[in-house]
């Protein structure tokens, strides 16, 4: 049987994709790395000097650029609605940022002890108001990114030829005007983004794309710039005729395959953000963390591509989601050694927020993503920072030391000899 991962149970969970027709054909233009990236050697030295492991200082505010995501795990640990309880769950890791979905159906990644009764015609905004997300966001996270699919119930459509996306545009107002004026009294930020953009893009979930003619690319290319610019105006109109909020709404695109660009292969980075203003870009970084260098030049990648909004008047990059899975064969040492590595480049970088893959593993071994019957964590993959134990897993002992030690170094006995 082949082996389902993480990206199978989105595909399953509504993306709307069909398989596109690829046929061969010269790609209208090819990527290649940018002579302005940063030496290796120099990206080396200063990855080195920021690893904890390797003495390098935690910054004081750790706890509210790092965070982690929670959804569809396969296991419970309390008898609570399953969104409170992983919220919950965050909060006492010290983790200030959370990552959770917002949909307009019966969420089956947060069934566990949940009565969720979602009206047929419920819109985004009404999700937000149920108890169960009333209860979690009342947690003093100081970020928080919600995963929002695209609204179309046609399959693909997010790369409609004829649509204006008017209601992406309309609900994305609508969210972003309630957090604002809801959320005004609190020093919160929210973040509207999509999952993976380059599998939206290639519209064949996990697979590299090699051919495919060249007005089916533009066609798509042309459709996913409409897409986040209904989004983008959507939240900037929010912002615009927000009153005083100390809350803050911004809007992401996400990119996962940045990499294939080096290839030639055309990609989310080099072929739609140069073409759309954002406020920011996630990087669901799997594709660049083989090594310090390919984790930073690929954030460089992103930034020199990126068109910025307004809001941080400079492209502005953050990891939307990263991790490691600890059930494959990989020891202990060996996954706190490859975290370590990803922290160093990212307080180097000093990427704002950086937020982990996940809080409960959401893999079965044996890929039977449909059955939800708690698992135990020898079935598992090992995405996770608990364990269905409730102990913690390697990830998470790490980086629950360095929260503890922020705004200082780790003591001798706790680093790398």
């Amino acid at each position: 049987m082949n082996e389902i991962t993480r990206r199978d149970f989105l595909k399953r969970a509504a993306l709307g994709a069909t398989v596109a027709t690829l046929a061969p054909a010269s790609w209208t233009r090819a990527a290649n790395p940018s002579p302005g990236l940063t030496p290796a050697q120099e990206i080396e030295e200063r990855v080195r000097a920021a690893q904890p492991l390797l003495g390098g200082k935690i910054p004081a505010n750790l706890a509210d650029r790092l965070g982690t995501t929670h959804y569809d795990g396969h296991y419970f640990l309390t008898q609570k609605p399953y969104l409170v309880e992983g919220a919950e769950a965050i909060h006492r890791l010290g983790m200030n940022v959370a990552k959770f979905w917002l949909r307009e159906d019966s969420l089956p990644g947060y069934s566990y002890h949940s009565d969720w009764r979602i009206p047929l015609d419920s819109r985004l905004v009404d999700l937000l108001q149920h108890k169960y997300y009333v209860e979690a966001l009342a947690l003093p996270f100081r970020t928080v990114a919600f995963e929002i699919f695209p609204l179309s119930r046609k399959p693909g459509g997010y790369l409609d030829d004829e649509s204006d996306f008017a209601e992406e545009e309309k609900q994305f107002h609508e969210v972003a005007a309630y957090l604002l004026q809801h959320y005004a009294q609190r020093d919160v930020t929210f973040i509207l983004q999509h999952w993976e953009g380059d599998w939206m893009l290639r519209d064949q979930e996990g697979k590299t794309w090699t051919t495919l003619p060249a007005d089916e690319l533009k066609r798509r290319c042309d459709g996913f710039v409409r897409f986040l610019a209904a989004r983008q105006r959507g939240v900037e109109r929010a912002r615009h005729a927000s009153g005083p909020s100390r809350a803050k709404v911004y809007h992401a695109a996400e990119v996962n395959r940045v990499w294939d660009g080096a290839k030639g292969i055309p990609t989310l980075t080099t072929h739609v953000l140069p073409q759309v203003a954002l406020d920011l870009v996630s990087w669901s970084s799997y594709d660049g963390m083989d090594s310090a260098v390919h984790a930073w030049q690929g954030i460089e990648l992103i930034r020199q591509h990126m068109q910025p909004s307004p809001a941080f008047g400079k492209p502005t990059v953050y990891i939307g989601e990263i991790g490691k899975p600890e059930n494959t064969g990989a020891t202990a040492k060996e996954i706190v050694a490859w975290w370590d590595r990803a922290m160093g480049v990212y307080l180097a970088q000093e990427i704002p927020w950086f937020i982990h893959w996940e809080l409960y593993c959401n893999e079965p071994k044996d890929g039977t993503k449909s059955d939800r019957r708690p698992r135990q964590a020898g079935e598992l993959r090992g995405f996770w920072l608990l364990r269905p134990d409730g102990s913690l897993g390697h990830a998470a002992k790490y980086l629950t030391t360095l929260l503890q030690h922020a705004g200082g170094r780790l003591p001798d006995a706790l680093r790398q000899a």
